[in-house]
């Protein structure tokens, strides 16, 4: 359906499907071979069981590092716009035209935006890290409006 529209009619459709389902076949086998092999190497990546004298880590509230570092660009210090520019910048890989589009600014707007963000970030000394559990939800709407 696919190829022989543009290339035509084989001279043998039947030994050319045939051809085609066994080449298809051995892909999808090698391609579950290959998926089984990686899950036992990942298997292997995991941490042995804790024992009983093995104290528990505290887990972190956010386990996923880029929701890490959405809540690091959202910093209460930054304007509210700036938290959302910067992050979709840096984290969402959107363009300044992009945002500015979503803003409804132009893009030279944005541009100026985003770099009195990152100058605050700086004159501020606003440390690139994630912030505090308690810090959290002084963040979430700038998170959830970048979301």
């Amino acid at each position: 359906m696919e190829v022989w529209p543009g290339r035509g009619v084989p001279d043998n459709p039947g030994a050319w499907i045939t051809t085609t389902a066994k080449n298809k076949a051995i892909d999808r086998l090698r391609r579950e071979r290959r998926g089984t092999e990686k899950l036992q190497e990942l298997e292997a990546l995991e941490p042995p069981p804790e024992t009983e004298d093995d104290e528990p880590e505290e887990d972190p509230v956010i386990t996923d590092d880029r929701l890490r570092l959405i809540f690091t660009c959202c910093h209460p210090a930054l304007a509210p716009e700036a938290r959302v520019a910067l992050t979709l910048r840096t984290l969402g890989g959107l363009a300044t035209p992009e945002i500015a589009r979503a803003f409804l600014v132009s893009e030279s707007t944005m541009a100026q935006r985003l770099v009195r963000a990152k100058r605050k970030i700086k004159t501020a000394n606003i440390p690139y890290q994630v912030p505090a559990d308690h810090d959290l939800p002084d963040r979430l709407n700038s998170v959830l409006t970048s979301l």
